[in-house]
């Protein structure tokens, strides 16, 4: 009797075992052994640069779900083959969103495409601009950085006035391109890897406390450099720098485009020009994802200067180690020298 309790116990954690490792059964986590295995993926470039940063070292590739050229994602649809990558997958799979909107309808094709995948908000726990909140936003309430105590009691005061030319009719995604946030999207990534490979979980940890100091100083860079000029009034082709400028003292940037793939009509751009004038707008920051013949033509028109940076919105299919901070880099020196002019 003795021997058939001591069967029965062995027997049920070994089947308790398999339960909790089953693909199908996964809810929450994915939680990898060395033998299973597990895959990772990203919806979007940016978020997708910042996973390979933490994953660096483990020998674990991240999969990009839309192609490296496409952009911030607002009404990108998955081809079949963008499809093929989850639906095709046999191991569980981790993917990384980048939340607030951005790109929920691809990670929804995604779930419905492939099985056993888990979906990750790296947006989570972000202080979101955007929606009807915009005016009121206190622009010291994230925490943990003291870096916005100068905003306290800002309340956007012309944010009514053009509020339909910076927003995509709700939340703005853009934290990305502020490496203030993404030290949080960074935060999230490792935190969730760590929870599903342990094997790996030092490794994930050590990567992510060096990304995190990197960005830090990064964002300290951006804002000691550029706060100087706040003063001035700018632009910028849709709000993609929106949590950047932020950052940096900046009053929520005017915008060309409250949708990039939408131009705006003959009459909004000449409202856009007089809008322009008005607040004296001295720069249009332009992407180089999108064309920029109609911020050319409205800086023509108000005097202002139109410069291009990279919100990292999308690159090389196979970016280099510290890809990011390079491209960040860059624009730090264009924006400053076009401020300070």
């Amino acid at each position: 009797m003795r021997f058939f309790t001591i069967a029965f116990l062995l027997a049920l954690v070994a089947l308790c075992a398999v339960l909790y490792f089953l693909p199908g059964k996964i809810t929450t986590a994915v939680h990898a052994t060395a033998q299973e295995g597990y895959s990772v993926a990203a919806t979007t470039y940016p978020i997708w640069v910042l996973t390979r940063e933490v994953l660096d070292g483990t020998g674990i590739e991240a999969e990009l779900l839309t192609p490296p050229d496409a952009g911030c994602p607002h009404d990108y649809v998955l081809t079949a083959n963008d499809l093929m990558k989850v639906s095709s997958a046999r191991k569980p799979m981790l993917l990384f969103k980048n939340g607030a909107g951005l790109d929920e309808h691809i990670c929804q094709a995604a779930l419905s495409a492939g099985k056993g995948i888990v979906a990750i908000d790296t947006g989570a726990g972000i202080e979101v601009i955007g929606g009807d909140d915009d005016d009121e936003h206190d622009h010291d309430a994230e925490e943990g950085h003291d870096e916005h105590e100068e905003h306290e009691g800002e309340d956007g005061h012309e944010a009514e006035e053009h509020h339909h030319h910076h927003h995509h009719g709700g939340e703005n995604g853009h934290f990305f391109a502020s490496p203030y946030e993404a030290r949080k999207i960074v935060a999230t990534i490792a935190a969730q890897l760590e929870k599903s490979d342990i094997l790996h979980a030092n490794k994930f940890r050590e990567n992510a406390a060096k990304l995190d100091k990197r960005l830090q100083m990064l964002g300290d860079s951006f804002k000691g450099q550029l706060a100087p000029y706040a003063d001035k009034h700018v632009a910028a082709q849709h709000n993609v720098f929106d949590y950047l400028l932020r950052d940096c003292g900046f009053e929520t940037p005017l915008a060309i485009f409250a949708d990039p793939e939408t131009p705006p009509s003959p009459a909004e751009i000449t409202a856009l020009t007089k809008e322009f004038k008005e607040h004296g707008v001295k720069v249009i920051f332009t992407e180089p994802q999108y064309p920029d013949e109609l911020a050319k033509l409205i800086g023509k028109e108000t005097g202002a200067a139109v410069v291009k940076i990279d919100p990292v919105a999308s690159g090389p299919a196979d970016p280099p180690a510290g890809y990011y901070f390079d491209v960040m880099n860059r624009n730090l020196e264009i924006m400053k020298k076009a401020l300070a002019e």
